[in-house]
């Protein structure tokens, strides 16, 4: 799947803007002069707004921008053209060796070619709810399993009257499906779509939720994960597959037990349904949907909007879009763009020669730095992909595109295509974002200079380079992990994890697990720890000399944002706490869709599970912990 470059143009309507000294007599003239009406309007600048023009039935696009472009009241009149959709973990697809794109030439299995992206969570590189990416596409099924948890809610939209009574529950300050998931929060939400979660489905289909008010006025009402602009209206679903796919490489939940794994876990993801059902929109649904991005980046206080994902193209040249971009620059938001899949041929086109668009626009004259990164497609042997577009000043980078597996609506499919790499790109900017908080112009400079030299790009791309991921965060300054110290000359082998969110797999043998580093303080506040014995009778450290594991020591909170997965624990194994059976209470639950024993910490010491108990690890599986399966220091 990719781009379909063309230059078709939309036969009933043109995009106007009028100069900011342009009369109301002579608007009028000019609208009747080309036969149109107004029936819409965006992309607002502070000063005037781009118009949406409606021809007379019969008239011809081409002569109507032509006369209303030599207007002296007119800033510009342009086609609306048609633009199509181009298109470590435990998580199956991953460890089958059926997700190349997403290894390191260090991680299992292994891939040099790949974004490297294993290798960055393995050195705790997981992401943040805190940081989200906008996906121009053509929707997401936000009720995939792989992906409800990361789909952006609206903090201005809930409604008033939920606000105050909702619970943070991962501490992250801001309301998430993932509190939404929480037992916490449970009176303020309904299954209603009986998926056995609480994603965004429920929430439009809820007139609780759906209250029919426009709690931040915006002008979209009801806006609670995002917009449609093509039926205009609050359910951004994914009727193409396009946009979840493009979605599942940014940020499908990884460490889950299911499916793939996106380049970031836990980024969110704000769906902007602007491609139809057969993957085909026009240019002014893409400003609407930009312009929608950079409001949310704007009206943010806690939420770093980082990118856009632009995962389509055709057409050509469109004043209205670029101005679109380099508003959104000015909000230090980059546009990560689909260098083009070629022509009807299926070769790859120069883009230095035959420009494509939105990925040839440049924004360094209007903001001071270039806040588009085209990005072409190359295969599992570090190939230029034979469909992928190229330009040696016009293309930034190349990553993964041929054979890519990720999320579609109900499942999963691999596809190939510029529109493919793109979002391995976006997902690692995300990534980089929630480790440093860098501005964009550092964002995009130090994703260039971390590439990596690939024979098939040199002279292709600006930098002859492919995405580095681990290479990109290791630029991410103090925040690089230590390296693990030495195994031990005992007979068990002790593996230690870093102060983020680790992904641990022990040896065959007997091993003591833990997935906080053997010296400091820290003791894994803030991150969520996958550990795995591998074989051998395992002891799974959740406290020691140091005190108890994964405690935010926030009074009545559940805790549920930091907390150790053992996933393999089985006769033989032993968990390890800090005091005694008396200050710990075990608990059936399910959380993030893994379902087993919760290991709490009885912060009250009333001596029985309450809402104010703090998670510290979960067992999953059928095993049923118990007190003999506990051992204390």
């Amino acid at each position: 799947m990719g781009i379909s470059q063309t230059d078709d143009r939309d036969p009933a309507h043109l995009l106007l803007k009028f100069r900011h000294e342009a009369s109301a007599e002579d608007r009028q003239h000019v609208l009747a002069k080309i036969g149109g009406e107004v029936d819409d309007r965006f992309g607002f600048d502070g000063q005037e707004h781009v118009l949406r023009v409606k021809l007379d039935a019969g008239a011809d696009v081409g002569s109507a921008v032509a006369a209303a472009g030599n207007e002296p009241g007119v800033a510009y009149a342009e086609p609306d053209y048609v633009v199509h959709a181009d298109v470590l973990s435990n998580d199956p697809l991953y460890t089958q060796g059926r997700m190349w794109g997403m290894e390191g030439d260090q991680s299992t299995p292994a891939n040099q070619y790949g974004s490297q992206a294993a290798e960055a969570w393995a050195a705790g590189y997981i992401g943040s709810t805190r940081v989200a990416v906008g996906v121009i596409d053509t929707g997401v099924d936000y009720t995939h399993p792989d992906l409800y948890l990361n789909i952006w809610l609206n903090p201005g939209e809930i409604p008033t009257n939920l606000r105050s009574s909702l619970v943070d529950t991962d501490g992250d300050s801001i309301i998430t499906f993932r509190d939404l998931n929480a037992s916490a929060n449970s009176a303020f939400v309904s299954d209603v779509n009986r998926n056995g979660r609480i994603d965004a489905g429920d929430l439009l289909n809820d007139p609780r939720w759906e209250n029919g008010i426009d709690e931040d006025g915006n002008a979209y009402r009801d806006d609670l994960i995002g917009w449609d602009f093509v039926n205009n209206d609050n359910d951004p679903y994914d009727d193409n597959g396009h946009g979840t796919h493009t979605s599942g490489t940014i940020a499908a939940m990884g460490g889950n037990g299911i499916g793939v794994a996106g380049v970031t876990w836990s980024t969110l993801i704000v769906p902007l349904k602007f491609l139809d059902a057969s993957g085909s929109g026009v240019t002014s649904g893409a400003v609407k949907a930009l312009d929608y991005f950079t409001a949310a980046a704007a009206a943010s206080t806690s939420i770093d909007f980082v990118a856009t994902n632009n995962s389509w193209g055709g057409g050509g040249y469109s004043t209205s879009l670029f101005d679109a971009i380099v508003r959104g620059a000015r909000q230090d938001i980059l546009f990560v763009a689909a260098a083009g899949n070629g022509g009807s041929d299926g070769i790859g086109d120069n883009n230095n020669l035959v420009a494509n668009y939105p990925s040839n626009y440049n924004t360094t004259s209007a903001v001071g730095f270039d806040a588009v990164i085209g990005v072409a497609a190359i295969t599992s042997t570090g190939a230029l992909a034979s469909f992928s577009n190229y330009g040696s000043t016009t293309v930034e980078l190349g990553a993964p595109g041929q054979s890519i597996a990720s999320t579609v609506p109900g499942g999963y499919a691999s596809y190939s295509g510029t529109s493919m790499a793109t979002p391995h790109v976006t997902g690692a900017i995300a990534l980089f974002a929630a480790a440093t908080g860098a501005d964009a112009a550092t964002i995009r400079a130090d994703l260039l200079a971390s590439a990596a030299p690939t024979a098939s790009l040199s002279g292709k791309t600006m930098t002859g380079d492919r995405l580095d991921v681990m290479g990109l965060m290791q630029l991410a300054g103090g925040s690089s992990p230590p390296p693990p110290p030495p195994p031990p000359t005992s007979t068990e082998t002790k593996i230690f994890g870093t102060n983020r969110s680790d992904s641990i797999t022990g040896t065959a043998g007997d091993d003591i697990i833990s997935g906080v580093p053997a010296s400091g303080t820290r003791l894994g506040r803030g991150s969520i720890d996958t550990l795995r014995g591998n074989g051998g009778d395992d002891v799974f450290v959740l406290g020691d000399a140091r005190g108890v594991f994964y405690d935010d020591s926030r009074a009545n909170r559940a805790g549920t944002g930091d907390y150790a997965k053992i996933m393999d624990f089985s006769a033989g194994d032993l968990v390890q706490l800090k005091g005694s059976a008396g200050d710990y209470q075990l608990k059936t639950l399910t959380i993030a869709s893994t379902s087993g024993v919760g290991v709490y910490y009885d912060t009250n010491h009333d001596h029985s599970w309450d809402s104010h108990d703090e998670l510290i690890g979960l067992v999953a599986g059928p095993h049923t912990l118990t007190n003999a399966d506990l051992i204390f220091v």
